[in-house]
């Protein structure tokens, strides 16, 4: 597992490159680590064991679109470089909960070294497609935790996003922006997934063994009660999802509960990304309230979704 001493630690996402584990991951000094995130880096040779090498990104100064705070991100290799997708918060803009996120970009030529790629956010909401706010008192805003995937010449962006669906307790969703080149973005039509809570968070799409999968959590709190009332005897917590699908955009679909790790795991991570390691594939993610990122747990893909290995069936009641 991986710990910073003194630090929070909050949502993670990797890269693999010439046999190095890297993790990007969400931080702050203690005891504070609300609303003010820069974004950390550790190495492995593992997953394991991990080395702290410095923060990758710092907050902007003084009115900067990001002077708040940095958020979750996610990181490819396009066209010879590294980039990194990552939300952020100006400070002083509306009450924390209620903020307008916005999307940067950073670009690296080694994983080490990140410079933020201009000034100014790459994208944001646009009003006519999203959705600002969820229904809940004290709703994040919606427009975060970019996730890129390369397709060719081509990278998806997915957001978590709500929606303009008609019926308000539906609109939970995940947005979707196109680029051919990283310099200008599309914000388009949000993914065709089921719309099971009001806020599916930290999306990701998957290629695997010609399937795709979309990765995503939520807080138990925040799931639709069409959704959780298809399960009467089943105990939900804050979890890890997955849905399949047959191409990068969707339409995906959501086989029982769809969470990963089965209740009563010994080791329940949240936020988590997959990591293709040595030929496995792997779930790791912050665990024990933000004090540490857990142990890979190995996991398994088909049909239905995918599972932890040894669970008791990723699907939960009803998969």
């Amino acid at each position: 597992m991986f710990t910073l001493p003194g630090h929070t630690i909050g949502d993670s996402w990797f890269a693999v490159h010439d046999g190095t584990a890297h993790c990007f991951f969400c931080t702050s000094p203690d005891p504070d680590p609300s609303w003010h995130w820069d974004i950390g880096h550790a190495v492995s040779e593992d997953l394991r064991r991990w080395e702290y090498v410095g923060l990758a990104l710092k907050r902007g100064s003084g009115e900067a679109w990001d002077s708040q705070t940095l958020s979750t991100g996610s990181v490819v290799e396009y066209s010879g470089r590294f980039w990194m997708a990552y939300s952020g918060l100006r400070r002083g803009e509306n009450p924390p909960t209620r903020k307008v996120h916005r999307v940067g970009l950073a670009v690296s030529d080694d994983l080490y070294q990140w410079q933020k790629y201009g000034d100014e956010p790459v994208n944001e909401r646009d009003p006519r497609l999203y959705e600002r706010l969820g229904p809940a008192r004290g709703a994040f805003g919606q427009w975060r935790d970019p996730f890129l995937l390369v397709d060719g010449e081509r990278v998806y962006q997915l957001v978590s996003a709500r929606t303009k669906a008609a019926d308000r307790s539906r609109r939970g969703g995940v947005g979707l922006v196109v680029s051919t080149g990283m310099q200008r973005w599309r914000v388009e039509q949000p993914l065709q997934v089921p719309p099971f809570a009001h806020e599916i968070e930290v999306p990701q799409v998957y290629a695997i063994d010609g399937r795709y999968y979309l990765v995503c959590c939520t807080p138990a709190s925040l799931l639709a009660p069409w959704f959780t009332d298809r399960f009467p005897d089943h105990h939900f917590g804050n979890s890890d999802y997955a849905m399949v699908g047959e191409r990068p955009t969707g339409p995906f679909v959501l086989h029982g509960t769809g969470e990963i790790v089965p209740v009563g795991a010994a080791e329940r991570p949240y936020a988590s990304r997959l990591v293709c390691w040595q030929g496995a594939w792997y779930l790791l993610g912050p665990a024990a309230d933000r004090q540490y990122i857990c142990d890979p747990i190995p996991v398994v893909a088909d049909a239905a979704g995918i599972s932890a290995v040894g669970g008791a069936g990723a699907g939960g009641d009803g998969r």
